[in-house]
């Protein structure tokens, strides 16, 4: 039987009036569902209460048959029981070990008979009680209650809400049939026929009338959405008739279904009309390879759309060109392919290009190749400077030895003798000299050439001596003996250790400025010592007159040490290689005045050495004619945590 239009499911009418069944049905089949727990609940809540009453009723006309053990009196008790229909069973335990008494139960039929076990029933509820003669404990009862009668009572209730609901869905279908036809359906069927109408011919369709509320409002809204889609079409028929890039629709055998201006020129037709009647086969006449297409639609109907397929087409002047087709496949309302859309773009200057590129990416790669095979060249001949490295590194460890060894041994020894000579000399044979003035210049030239060995020997020692200490440092071998070192002892040791030096020059003023409360600092007491002397020494050597001045003081975590001299100066160009090993400062065309007391080079290199060990700075400001300021800053760090392999205090 075929439904009325308003219980069609695509009618509106017939949505709503299904909608209102539905919501209707709902809320009745809640409070049905509300009113038949509230029964269950009821008559659970009886059942429950007429069992609690029986087995109080049992327990205490049972306490004097179990007392005297009157069998007779207690069977006719449950038999009495038993004529209550929702009783299953009624049981009695001795009191004693809780064995079995006696007791009755229901059969197939319904019927009570006794039985000598206690039975187990189905869908009971069971209420225990212990049976009392005075204080005496003489037994126990269970009554076992049947919910069949309850149960018969709630599907008589549900079968009640059921047609209750039926009965109410009925009555409010009728009533909604009624008011929907005219309410509704009529009014919504006027405004289909207008929709229906604007599609074919726009703004020129009839509008209904007489609507009012929300229909009125619909109609309205319905008449200015027509306005505002033939405004877009205008507009999207714009957007299609002047975009840059080429638009089509095309069938699946070669016809060109639509095109726009931009397709038009990029092919080399004057209209998009012209075009469309002059291609009938888009494979033979447009595309310069056929079996392009051919590639491209097998991909359209396998994946529904292609992006960025790259192809050449040939004009009507028989030029090529490169482009790009995006295409999607379109298809019917069962699934069926109808024809394709997409868009075209000329894309033959960035083909050009691309082409160009490759062409200096493959001389870009010989070029990386020809490279590469240099570098190894290079490589090789790192390689084997390596290994002369090695090699010199081998040698500088023997070098060292010698020096240690070969070198320093016989040069105690020509210092002792000649410091022996000296003494000898002065003692025996200087006193024979005065009064004959050619023994005299003798004797005075014999001391001085004694001296200047005695002099050169000392700076040779202290040469080999600061390149072993140099060495070591720089190998890793040297030993640092890390303790808490007094700053303000260490800063005067220092200063005692080359007062000499500033004694022999009088015009040159020594002085100290020591910030009171100085921390401790955790270092080598004898490399603080080391570098507190080259700083303060190299002052005093290349000061003729003026002051030096010795500062210290702690902030932030640091100690900061400044030895500032009013000497010639260091050029500018010398402030970072002065830290340099065997480097001197040179001032004009030679590296220090005559009669002035040549160093080793290696003083400063030490204590950079030193001081970055400590992971600290040293560093020097100076400028020439005004003097040099030396820098040294370590910090107040405790004691590091010792570690595997690290050196220890001796």
């Amino acid at each position: 039987m075929k439904l009325p239009r308003y219980f069609q499911t695509r009618s509106v009418g017939g949505a709503v009036l299904m909608t209102l069944v539905c919501v209707n049905t709902l809320l009745l089949a809640v409070f049905g569902c509300i009113d038949y727990y509230g029964e269950r609940q009821r008559l659970e809540d009886e059942l429950r209460y007429d069992l609690r009453v029986v087995a109080e009723q049992l327990s205490a006309n049972m306490a004097e048959p179990l007392w005297f053990l009157e069998s007779g009196n207690l069977a006719r008790l449950l038999d009495a029981a038993m004529k209550n229909d929702r009783l299953a069973a009624v049981v009695v335990y001795e009191a004693d070990d809780g064995d079995f008494l006696a007791g009755r139960s229901r059969d197939r039929s319904w019927r009570a008979s006794a039985v000598t076990a206690r039975p187990a029933l189905d869908n009971v509820i069971i209420d225990s009680r212990p049976v009392y003669f005075g204080e005496a404990l003489v037994g126990a009862v269970e009554v076992q209650m049947t919910r069949r009668y309850m149960d018969d009572a709630l599907r008589q209730t549900l079968w009640r809400v059921v047609l209750r609901i039926l009965a109410l869905n009925a009555a409010l279908a009728a009533a909604l049939v009624l008011v929907l036809r005219r309410q509704l359906i009529r009014p919504l069927a006027s405004l289909e026929r207008y929709a229906v109408e604007a599609a074919g011919r726009g703004e020129t369709a009839v509008h209904p009338e007489g609507l009012r509320g929300e229909l009125g409002s619909l109609s309205a809204a319905m008449q200015d959405m027509v306005r505002q889609l033939t405004a877009a079409q205008d507009k999207y028929r714009s957007i299609f008739e002047n975009a840059t890039e080429g638009i089509f629709q095309t069938t699946f055998d070669g016809r060109l279904l639509a095109a726009n201006a931009a397709l038009a020129r990029m092919i080399g037709y004057a209209t998009p009309q012209e075009a469309m009647a002059s291609i009938t086969d888009l494979s033979r006449e447009l595309y310069q390879d056929p079996k392009d297409r051919a590639r491209l639609l097998d991909q359209l109907l396998a994946e529904g759309a292609v992006a960025g397929f790259q192809t050449r087409f040939m004009r009507r002047d028989k030029q090529t060109i490169w482009v790009l087709v995006n295409i999607r496949l379109v298809r019917d309302a069962d699934g069926r392919p109808l024809y394709n859309e997409g868009t075209v773009v000329d894309v033959t200057a960035r083909v050009r290009a691309e082409r160009r590129l490759e062409i200096l990416n493959r001389h870009l790669r010989e070029a990386v190749k020809e490279r590469t095979g240099r570098l190894a060249v290079k490589a090789a001949e790192l390689e084997a400077a390596n290994e002369r490295l090695q090699e010199l590194d081998r040698l500088k460890s023997g070098f060292l030895a010698t020096v240690s060894h070969d070198l320093r041994t016989p040069l105690t020894s020509i210092m002792g003798f000649a410091k022996l000579i000296s003494r000898d000399f002065n003692k025996f044979f200087a006193p024979f000299a005065p009064g004959h003035e050619r023994l005299t210049r003798q004797a005075e030239r014999i001391t001085a050439n004694l001296g200047i060995i005695e002099n050169e020997g000392e700076r040779l020692t202290r040469l080999i001596n600061d390149f072993l200490d140099l060495s070591k440092i720089e190998s890793g071998r040297a030993q640092w003996r890390d303790t808490e070192v007094d700053v303000s002892a260490a800063l005067s040791r220092a200063a005692n250790a080359v007062s000499a030096d500033f004694a022999a020059k009088p015009e040159v003023r020594f002085t100290m400025a020591l910030e009171g409360g100085l921390p401790p600092l955790y270092i080598d007491p004898d490399r603080l010592t080391q570098v507190l002397v080259n700083l303060l020494g190299n002052a005093a050597k290349f000061t003729d007159q003026g002051e030096v001045k010795l500062a210290a003081a702690a902030s932030d975590g640091l100690l900061r040490v400044v030895v500032t001299d009013t000497g010639h100066g260091i050029p500018r160009e010398s402030l970072e290689k002065i830290f340099d090993k065997f480097h001197q400062a040179q001032i004009g065309d030679t590296m220090e005045e005559h009669g002035r007391r040549q160093g080793t080079g290696l003083g400063l290199a030490i204590c950079r050495q030193i001081v970055e060990h400590y992971k600290g700075r040293v560093w020097a400001e100076s400028e020439l004619g005004r003097g040099s300021t030396f820098i040294l800053e370590l910090p107040l760090a405790g004691p590091p945590p010792a570690e595997d392999g690290q050196d220890q205090p001796a």
